[in-house]
């Protein structure tokens, strides 16, 4: 006969089995989250657009605003600007032409990119998430790289003349409408309709922002540097690209993951 269990005594659960199998695909997830080089890069360059935006607004409460250029001078400056993209203009399609691309040339090309990836993003269906996902983590990658760019170099040096104050601060607010939008994105599953919803509206905040730099402030930049200090503001930029994309240094006596 079976012996009765005792009375009062209660079975303990039984504790999940974690297979091989489950614990080496957690594992591999994680490592291949930290470490993944397209990530870190975008982290630390996400992590020195917002160090620079801090710094910038530090120095603009710390020194009094420029006062507000005469009619006479604005005028100038964009005759000067419309005449300085006309010739570059001109200059590049010439075929003998060998010059290094000026910093708007530069922030021109990136413009372009967005333009097709942006396009690319919202022909795609809820059935691409794999697409979506891709276009995204490109598309968050290289934003922070160029407006890194714009807000370490072009913004700082524009900001000190009275022409392109306004555009500048325009500029700090539309890239951070964009971060916001980028933010929200990641958190929405691509194949949930809000998703498509949601990357029209920074497709149409980050072309608004193209047209914005591209008219006024890309004109007014012309009509305050010349062709050599723009060229000069170019290989800072390219300079900056390469640090924000090289990985980290490995610290000495720091032991290797096995």
């Amino acid at each position: 006969m079976a012996k009765k269990k005792a009375a009062g005594k209660t079975t303990k659960p039984r504790k999940a089995v974690k297979t091989k199998t489950t614990i080496s695909k957690r594992r591999a997830t994680a490592t291949s989250r930290e470490k993944s080089p397209t990530k870190r890069a975008t982290t630390a360059t996400s992590r020195k657009k917002t160090a620079a935006r801090a710094g910038a607004a530090r120095k603009r409460r710390s020194k009094p605003a420029p006062k507000a250029p005469s009619r006479i001078a604005s005028v100038t400056v964009a005759a000067m600007g419309t005449l300085g993209g006309a010739v570059s203009a001109v200059t590049r399609r010439l075929p003998w032409s060998k010059a290094a691309p000026d910093a708007i040339e530069i922030l021109e090309q990136d413009h372009r990119r967005f333009e097709d990836l942006l396009k690319q993003g919202e022909d795609t269906t809820e059935r691409a998430r794999k697409t979506r996902l891709e276009l995204l983590a490109r598309l968050e990658s290289e934003l922070n790289a160029h407006e890194l760019m714009e807000e370490r170099v072009l913004y700082p040096a524009l900001q000190s003349h009275p022409e392109a104050r306004d555009i500048v601060l325009e500029g700090y607010e539309e890239h951070h409408v964009a971060d916001l939008i980028l933010a929200e994105l990641r958190d929405v599953a691509t194949d949930d309709e809000q998703w498509g919803a949601k990357f029209k509206v920074l497709k149409e905040n980050v072309e608004h922002h193209i047209q914005e730099e591209e008219g006024e402030m890309f004109r007014t930049a012309r009509g305050i540097f010349s062709r050599e200090e723009l060229q000069d503001l170019a290989a800072r930029m390219v300079a900056l690209t390469r640090r924000s994309s090289a990985p980290p240094r490995r610290a000495k006596g720091a032991s290797r993951s096995r």
